[in-house]
């Protein structure tokens, strides 16, 4: 036993030696060019091999490779991928540049797989962390894009704290229902619905009951629960031909957003702390009065009213929307980790005071991301994060309820006081409007809180490894559960509701989503000769569980703002369950770098369509060639000409409930009922179609330092799905019409990346990007459809018409003698999608410590059908009023009395603009000094100040020309009644690394 005991022992002596032999330890250090400091979290890999690891905080590394090891190559996000020798040494340093755009960097090309950007055959949009959180803090995700993704038409729907995004890619994706693309979140279908609590219903005011959620809510996309911070890229599928993958749920776009992750190496701290102030972008203005003018206006029975103010005015508009609001983030991250496990944690806190009193958003947010090896073949990981929010809007917008501040604000003559009874503290009843604003702002409550989970499990197991063969199996799970809960409410006593048949209301809302997803592929990578192919087969299961309800009580008795409270008690509730089922198949291809070709298709079927068991297909081709990669090409100043086509087919599933005729709730003689609704289902509703038709061509030149992306693209979305009118003689009012026709979109894209400048103390990187799109109804099945907000011709509407967009505005004069080719003789405007977009980013580092950087973006010949500037002149309050306006028979009129008589073309104005969006100066602590006040305890500090929206050139007379009264709508989307006013923002920052 003991001889075997030595001869043991001998054996495990001589494999440890044998296996120290084979390996080395190579260590080293990585640093910007330009700065001289070091890179955290670069890859750093032994050529030829799995063996590597990243950088830690100071850019150093240190790891075990084979002997054989001659070859080590370094990539980051951002940075040019560089190699370097190290056959005749163990350590090596190494400066990366930046890359305008990184070819090496991987996208996603299907649900399972990636590829390199520069074998990329669509035109994908990526932001990484440094774009969208580097320069300044964005109020939200969604709005931090704006600008920075060429093909995308976003817009704030409002200026309240907490935003309201409406995002638009490659144009119209259909004229009903959700307009918003997919959300993808670390692998889990995200939660994106803009949900109303009621606040712009007319019931909700007392007038009348029954009125549930209205598009002119106000509400936001629940995207504004994630925390930018946590996020390390973004990546945008813009059209069917990159987006097919996903299926009949991505018509509209995917984004797809990852969160930070663990690297392994030294545990890295991080505490940044942001403080600033937001104030008002612009005043509209107003006008006095004078005693003609209050007669000419109200007549003669206002001018005692007018004689008791004693020449003192008001300007209600500043006093109201003129605060400074106080800004604050706070974000907290560890991460880490080995070659094992890897971590990221993060907490974060975020304070948001609107200009308008009572009004705020605040947002708390916790998030763990795990990643684990088990073995050689297992890897695991874990993404979850939870958010809490609140928010206070505000009553602003239509608002159809008589309440709203903007609306009531601007109508009140500035010789009115308003201001509440400093003994009493009771406000005076507005004798012009429907109620007195301050009231509203100090007394009614219109606000929610939410609480959302968001959870992601995936699992790789490598079945197979082989020389020129592997074979892996991922499985994913992931849910997203958000919970809201709103409490709206106006007292009893308030002017609007005294004059109220049941003075007093209050409704508690509750929305509940679930979203969940399962995923399982089979991902087989195999080499023949020169081919390097990817298989991959899976299958995955959607499915959406929302529940909304509302209990709203009017007449309410003294006491708690509950609806309980009321003596007529109102309640709805609407659950929506649905389920999707897609089976995938993806085939790619790549000879060499140089032909890389992928086809594939999805099969889905959706409880929401008529037939729930059909499978509907949404196939995807592309090939891309690069030229540079040719045996003999010789142009040393060219490394890339790539051309590229693309084409894909997604769905967007139809109405829930869409197949059937709805059932009403009624009351007679105490007893409940039902009774059939007038809007009639259809049992053969389908998925709304989109195919698209992708080219492109890149081009790199100067070791991509100077880089150009041109894309074109035909979009057709086909079997539109639209609520059509019924003659009243078929006995109902209305159908689900599937389809009622098809609409197209075509569009150019264009990205030139530069790197003008880069000495060792000056570096300048600039990319300008230039995107249009161009809508057209290419197939009409049923009569024009009008698809009008509300407010009539005299303000602009939009027509589903043959041959025109429907985003155009129409509106009076109507003639059909002068007219007779647009629908229903209306006189013809402008588009509200604009002429073309353009957007400038630069960066500069100057002496490796001050980093300066600015955005500019140019939207031109945007149409927005303007609501607010009619109040004013009804009530003699726009600044204009008083000038003089010769009318067509000669006679002299005020310019604001004679345009209460203009036709549509007034109130269509052009709302495009150019606008700083971002501008920041940020400056790096030198690392001497750094060291001598803090030694080694902190690695990194960085201080810098920054703004948002700063200067806007525009000639819209409203308060912003970003602004939607309807929400993120396709074809309601630009109107503006008055809505919460945009603002400027300022940071101040501090950033420490430990």
């Amino acid at each position: 036993m003991k001889q075997f005991s030595i001869l043991v022992f001998l054996m495990l002596t001589c494999l440890m030696q044998q296996a120290f032999a084979q390996d080395k330890t190579l260590s080293g250090r990585v640093t910007d060019k330009a700065s001289g400091q070091g890179i955290p979290g670069v890859t750093v890999l032994a050529k030829g091999t799995r063996a590597g690891t990243a950088t830690n905080a100071n850019g150093d590394f240190s790891f075990s490779a084979p002997a054989g090891t001659t070859t080590l190559s370094f990539s980051f996000v951002g940075y040019k991928t560089i190699e370097s020798d190290v056959t005749a040494t163990n350590s090596v340093t190494v400066a990366l540049d930046v890359a305008p755009r990184d070819l090496d960097e991987v996208v996603v090309n299907g649900l399972a797989s990636t590829v390199k950007r520069s074998n990329l055959a669509n035109s994908v949009a990526s932001v990484s962390a440094t774009e969208l959180y580097g320069s300044t803090r964005p109020v939200t995700v969604d709005a931090a894009l704006n600008g920075k993704v060429v093909g995308a038409n976003i817009s704030s729907n409002s200026g309240a704290p907490g935003g309201g995004v409406s995002v638009q890619l490659r144009g119209i994706s259909t004229i009903t229902g959700n307009v918003q693309p997919l959300y993808i979140i670390d692998g889990v279908y995200a939660v994106s619905q803009e949900v109303g609590n009621g606040a712009g219903a007319a019931a909700f005011s007392g007038a009348s009951s029954g009125t549930g959620r209205t598009s002119q809510d106000g509400g936001t996309n629940r995207i504004s629960d994630l925390n930018p911070a946590d996020i390390e890229s973004i990546e945008i599928l813009k059209g069917p031909s990159a987006a097919a993958i996903y299926g009949q749920r991505a018509n509209a776009g995917v984004i797809i957003i990852k969160t930070k992750r663990g690297v392994a190496g030294q545990t890295r701290v991080n505490v940044s702390q942001d403080i600033g102030w937001q104030r008002i972008q612009r005043y509209i203005g107003h006008s006095d009065f004078d005693a003609a003018k209050v007669t000419a206006v109200f007549g003669a029975s206002s001018l005692p009213l007018f004689n008791a103010a004693g020449g003192k005015t008001y300007d209600y508009e500043r006093e109201v929307f003129g605060n400074t609001g106080n800004l604050r983030n706070t974000n907290l991250s560890v991460s880490g980790g080995n070659d094992r496990t890897k971590f990221y944690v993060s907490g974060s806190n975020s304070k948001e005071n609107g200009i308008v009193n009572n009004t705020d958003y605040q947002r708390s947010s916790i998030r763990a991301n795990v990643d684990q090896k088990i073995g050689s073949r297992i890897d695991l990981s874990l993404n979850s994060g939870y958010a809490n929010s609140s928010n206070r809007r505000g009553f602003f917008g239509n608002d159809n309820n008589g309440v709203s501040v903007g609306y009531n604000l601007l109508s009140i003559p500035s010789f009115v006081d308003l201001h509440k009874d400093p003994v009493t503290g009771i406000y005076p009843d507005s004798p012009y409007t429907g109620d007195n604003p301050l009231a509203i702002v100090e007394r009614s409550i219109n606000q929610e809180t939410t609480n959302r989970v968001t959870s992601a499990s995936t699992a790789v197991v490598r079945i197979l490894e082989k020389e020129n063969s592997s074979l892996r199996a991922t499985g994913q799970g992931g849910i997203d559960f958000a919970n809201s809960n709103a409490l709206l409410a106006l007292p009893a006593d308030l002017q609007s509701q005294v004059s109220s048949a049941n003075p007093g209301v209050a409704r508690v809302s509750n929305s509940n989503f679930f979203n969940y997803n399962l995923q399982a592929f089979l991902i087989y990578d195999w080499k023949v000769g020169p081919l390097a192919l990817t298989s991959q087969v899976g299958a995955v299961r959607l499915g959406l569980n929302a529940k909304l309800q509302y209990s709203q009580g009017q007449n309410l008795a003294p006491g708690p703002l509950q609806p309980d409270r009321g003596t007529i008690v109102t309640q709805q509730t609407s659950i929506q369950d649905e389920t999707d089922v897609g089976y995938i198949a993806q085939q790619e291809i790549n000879f060499n770098d140089l032909v890389v070709a992928t086809g594939g298709i999805r099969f889905d079927k959706s409880s929401r369509n008529g037939d729930v068991k059909k499978l509907y297909a949404f196939p995807r081709g592309s090939v891309a060639i690069n030229f540079a990669k040719l045996n003999g090409f010789s142009l040393d100043k060219v490394n890339l000409i790539k051309l590229r086509a693309a084409y894909g087919e997604t769905g967007s599933p139809a109405y829930f409930g869409g197949t059937f005729s709805p059932l009403g709730g009624i009351s007679t003689g105490g007893n409940v009922g039902f009774l059939p609704s007038t809007l009639v289902g259809n049992p053969a509703i389908g998925p709304e179609r989109a195919t698209e038709l992708e080219g492109g061509i890149d081009l790199g030149f100067f070791n991509n330092r100077v880089t150009l992306e041109a894309t074109v693209y035909n979009k057709k979305v086909i079997d539109i799905v639209q609520v059509y009118p019924l003659a009243p003689g078929t006995g109902v009012s209305s159908i689900r019409a599937y389809p009622v026709g098809d609409l197209r979109n075509r569009g150019l894209e264009l990205t030139l990346g530069l790197v003008p400048v880069q000495l060792p103390n000056f570096r300048w990187t600039s990319t300008t990007n230039f995107w249009l799109n161009r809508s057209e109804v290419t197939r009409l099945i049923v009569p024009t459809i009008n698809l009008s907000p509300g407010f009539g011709a005299g303000y602009g509407t939009t027509f589903f018409a043959l041959g025109e967009s429907p985003s155009r505005w129409y509106g009076s004069p109507v003639s059909t003698t002068t007219n007779p080719n647009t629908p229903s003789g209306y006189t013809r405007y402008g588009e509200a999608q604009p002429t073309f977009q353009m957007s400038y980013l630069n960066n500069f580092t100057i002496f490796k410590n001050f980093e300066l950087s600015f955005l500019l973006h140019w939207k031109e010949n945007s149409y927005t059908s303007n609501l607010t500037v009619t109040n004013q002149d009804g009530f003699g309050t726009s600044a204009d009023y008083s000038q003089p306006y010769t009318q067509a028979d000669g006679t002299v009129v005020p310019l604001g009395q004679a345009r209460q008589s203009f036709n549509a073309g007034y109130y269509i104005q052009n709302s495009g603009y150019v606008r700083l969006r971002e501008v920041s100066l940020y400056y790096s602590i030198p690392a001497s000094i750094r060291t001598s006040a803090f030694h080694d305890y902190v690695k990194n500090i960085r201080v810098g100040v920054s703004g948002n929206n700063l200067l806007t050139w525009t000639k819209y007379k409203g308060y912003d020309p970003e602004v939607s009264n309807f929400g993120s709508t396709n074809t309601q989307a630009q109107v503006d009644v008055v809505s919460y006013p945009s603002t400027k923002r300022v940071f101040f920052h501090v950033n420490l690394d430990f």
